[in-house]
């Protein structure tokens, strides 16, 4: 960033209901403006649709009103962000865009709604003060390309600009897309949302609860569901290092991927051969997941493990999922004193505890390769065979383990479902390995954690990644350790055909979940023969990014990292 860049920045959220006419809706931003100017802003941003105008409005009234707001923000000097309706010929009625205002009241961007208009653009970025930042449209926040990529390309300030339904609050998971977008690209994150309002049309919109985020998932002001307020937190720019996107951007299984990202979003024209995506049994699975806490020493938790798997197999499972160095314990002294003779051993027990209960076997324990240290998840099939050997590729403790290198190992298939496993913090945060596994075909999701306790902050944050990382059309399984671990282990679906008092339109919801005590889950669930998250998301909504899917869906299954994808 330039030298003069500033160290901070005030940000203001006008969560406004939008009114049934332009004119109102007009004024009650100018009035926002002034507002967000009096209170030190530099920039405020508007919620999807808040320059409202009724279906039929001419171009004309709309250009007019939007001249109005620039030369309001050019009287306050702040840069605004308003969503609008507007006419455009790829849409059949009015679309959804945003604008993008400075100080000088001239537009700097002007970004239609991907869901509203098709074919169409990533947005990119923009500057504020020389900040690099980028906006995304409500639903467009499923649309990778506009929700992470910029952040990747040196966006350090996100925001999204929201007409959210009431269904997509969910009390107790908080702002479960927001609070990872930040952590996992150390980046703040602007939400802001229309607070709640009845349409002409009977139906209730927005559910207000606007937050400013910053890079380490904390908020700096959080709102709740009241109309009309602004409300205004301070960004430390320095403190927005992009140090996780950067990590991300440099690991050496994603960094070809995000090459050709990155080169699509600067105009570039990449031609990728398709990858052939898994097609699945349509079958009932069934689930089982051991929360357990092992023990002293790994005669005693093999002991208890074997016991689950028994368990399990008497119950109809499947397959039973453990957490991560489910055998040793996670602490450093555990895993280093865990040398071949002992491993292998613990590794022929639960093979034939598997065989015995007839059902597949999922655990973590360390694997010694070549003298290094691995943090492995091992797969074993119901006649007692190993399918594969994962090795955590991205690797949260590098001091104790070193990295695997091979995405495939991540595969297997159980009773003709694509299944994909992964260990960790950072392979739940990183939610695009869940994604490309989405595209490449997987139905069912296991990953393997021990986490830290830390507190109920510490849980609704887990559990935040935990949802998120879970909804891309599969049926998940996290197993978490009990009791220090934290627990909260989960079984959940987001194929979206549930309903009740815990359905969740939007997002993955749980079958099961556990709290911090030892405990077998079980659920039962029918998986698809396709997962259709990529064509209904960026074969319908993006195609300018389908070569850097096509990419991803390689990437994720390669044999070893790949140089170039072109």
């Amino acid at each position: 960033m330039p030298s003069d860049t500033p160290r901070t920045l005030a940000i203001g959220l006008g969560q406004i209901s939008p009114l049934p006419d332009l004119a109102g809706n007009r004024d009650k931003i100018a009035r926002f403006i002034r507002r967000a100017a009096g209170r030190g802003c530099r920039v405020v941003a508007f919620p999807e649709g808040a320059l409202h105008a009724p279906e039929g409005t001419p171009r004309e009234e709309i250009d007019a009103a939007i001249g109005v707001l620039r030369r309001e923000a050019a009287a306050a000097g702040i840069y605004a962000l308003i969503g609008l309706l507007y006419p455009h010929e790829g849409a059949q009625r009015l679309a959804n865009a945003l604008l993008v205002i400075d100080p000088q009241g001239e537009v700097l961007q002007t970004y239609y709604k991907l869901y509203d208009v098709r074919p169409n653009r990533v947005p990119g970025l923009f500057a504020i003060d020389g900040i690099p930042c980028s906006a995304i449209i409500c639903a467009d926040r499923w649309i990778r390309g506009v929700e992470d990529l910029p952040a990747v390309a040196g966006a350090r300030i996100l925001f999204e600009c929201s007409n959210n339904y009431p269904a997509e609050w969910i009390p107790e998971q908080g702002w479960y897309w927001y609070v990872p977008r930040a952590l996992r690209n150390g980046a703040y994150v602007a939400f802001v949302n229309t607070s709640s309002h009845v349409q002409a049309n009977g139906a209730v919109h927005g559910h207000g609860h606007s937050a400013l985020f910053r890079p380490d998932g904390s908020p700096v002001v959080a709102g709740d569901d009241a109309c009309d307020v602004l409300l205004v937190g301070e960004v430390d720019v320095a403190a927005a290092t992009l140090a996780e996107a950067r990590r991300r951007r440099e690991h050496p299984i994603a960094r070809a991927w995000w090459d050709v990202g990155l080169r699509i979003l600067a105009g570039e024209t990449v031609d990728v051969p398709p990858h052939p995506q898994y097609r699945s049994e349509e079958r009932e699975v069934s689930v089982a997941v051991a929360q357990i806490e092992g023990g002293e020493g790994t005669e005693a938790r093999v002991d208890e493990m074997v016991g689950r798997i028994r368990e399990a197999g008497a119950r109809g499972a499947d397959v039973v999922l453990f957490p991560e160095l489910a055998v040793t314990g996670a602490s450093q002294g555990a895993v280093e004193a865990a040398d071949e003779r002992v491993l292998a051993r613990a590794l022929g027990r639960l093979r034939a505890a598997a065989a015995e209960a007839l059902l597949y076997a999922v655990w973590g324990m360390p694997a010694l390769v070549g003298g290094e240290r691995r943090n492995a998840a091992y797969v074993v099939g119901p006649e007692g065979d190993v399918l594969t050997r994962y090795d955590q590729m991205v690797v949260d403790r590098p001091a104790l383990f070193r990295p695997g290198r091979s995405p495939l190992r991540m595969w297997f298939q159980m009773r003709g479902v694509p299944t994909a496993v992964t260990i960790g913090w950072r392979e739940a945060l990183w939610s695009e390995i869940s994604e490309l596994a989405a595209v490449k075909g997987a139905q069912l999701r296991l990953h393997l954690a021990h986490a830290v306790g830390g507190g109920a902050e510490e849980a609704l944050r887990r559990w935040q990644v935990w949802v998120n990382m879970a909804s891309y059309r599969t049926l998940t399984a996290v197993a978490n350790a009990a009791g220090a671990g934290g627990g909260g282990s989960a079984i959940l679906e987001d194929h979206r055909r549930r309903r009740g008092p815990d359905y969740a339109p939007h997002c993955a919801v749980a079958l099961a979940r556990a709290g911090e005590d030892p405990v077998l889950l079980y659920a039962r669930h029918r998986v698809d023969a396709v997962n259709p998250h990529y064509d209904r998301l960026t074969r319908r909504f993006n195609a300018q990014m389908a070569d850097w899917y096509e990419a991803g869906g390689h990437a994720i299954h390669a044999a070893a990292p790949h140089g170039s994808f072109v």
